[in-house]
Formats: C-alpha cells, structure tokens, sequence
C-alpha cells in the first residue's frame, strides 16, 4: 500500500499527442515558391512565342539579295520567276540598258538599292540620287507602300 504524502514513482498518464501543424509562415513560402515558378514559366513561354514568330517573319536580306540575283539574272537575258508579284524588265540595249522592278517592299528597297549601287546607277521612284547615303535610300525607298527601282550597270 501506498502511504500518504508519499509521492509515486510513476509519471502521470501520457495525453494523447496533437497533430502537427504546419507554422503559417512556411505555407506563405510554399505559396510564393508556386508563384515564383508560375512567372519564371510564363516568361519562357512567352520567349519561345516570340522566337517562333521571329523564326517565320520574312528576312529583308535575303529577300533583297533574291531581288539583286533576279536583275542581275533579268541583264544576262535569264527566264525568271516573279517576285513581289512583279517581274523585272530589261529595256535599252548596249551601254544604255536598264532594268527595272515595280513593287519592291521598302526594307527590301533600302537593302538591294545599296547593293546595285555599287554596281552602276540605281533610279528609286523616279529619282536618281547624286549622293547616296543610307538616309536617302531610306527616304527614297519609303515614298510610297512600294518602291520602283531602276538599276544600270556600269558600262566595261
């Protein structure tokens, strides 16, 4: 038997344990961690977007050497294909042959007039630069929705 004011050797009976919470701070993290995530991935998509639709957008340069080699080939007498919707015309004959493009988009216009340039005069909408820049050909070029060009070769 047990004797009064004597105090047992047993610990009380054990509660039944509580569950554990989580603290409210490390749901606030997780939740700014989706977040976080969230923005990162919709920044690559909207990246990849646009790097697609760059990938398909028509390339000036090359659209403007294509409008070089079709004159250059149009002068050596060459059956071509359209281009722009147009086709080029050789007119004149011996040192004073032309050929002319209708329709050239103003990008393609700046681009192929600085090529010809160096390979004889070049004629844009009806005007012949006697100093040409990058400025003017621009100025030129962007006259209208599409530009004229008229290109002779140097002679020799």
């Amino acid at each position: 038997m047990t004797q009064p004011g004597v105090a047992s050797v047993h610990p009380p009976h054990p509660q039944a344990a509580k569950p554990v919470q989580r603290r409210k701070s490390s749901r606030r993290l997780g939740r700014l961690i989706i977040f976080e995530w969230s923005v990162v991935l919709l920044l690559l998509a909207g990246l990849g977007i646009t790097l697609l639709a760059m990938s398909h957008a028509p390339d000036p340069r090359r659209d403007a050497d294509s409008l070089v080699d079709h004159m250059k080939a149009a002068l050596a007498g060459r059956t071509l294909d359209a281009l722009f919707g147009a086709y080029p015309v050789v007119s004149g004959a011996g040192r004073e042959v032309m050929v002319t493009m209708n329709r050239i988009p103003p990008k393609v216009c700046v681009l192929a007039a600085w090529d010809l340039y160096r390979l004889g005069t070049i004629s844009i909408n009806g005007v012949t630069p006697q100093r040409v820049s990058a400025a003017r050909l621009v100025e030129l070029c962007n006259d209208g929705e599409t530009a004229t060009m008229v290109w002779s070769p140097k002679s020799g």
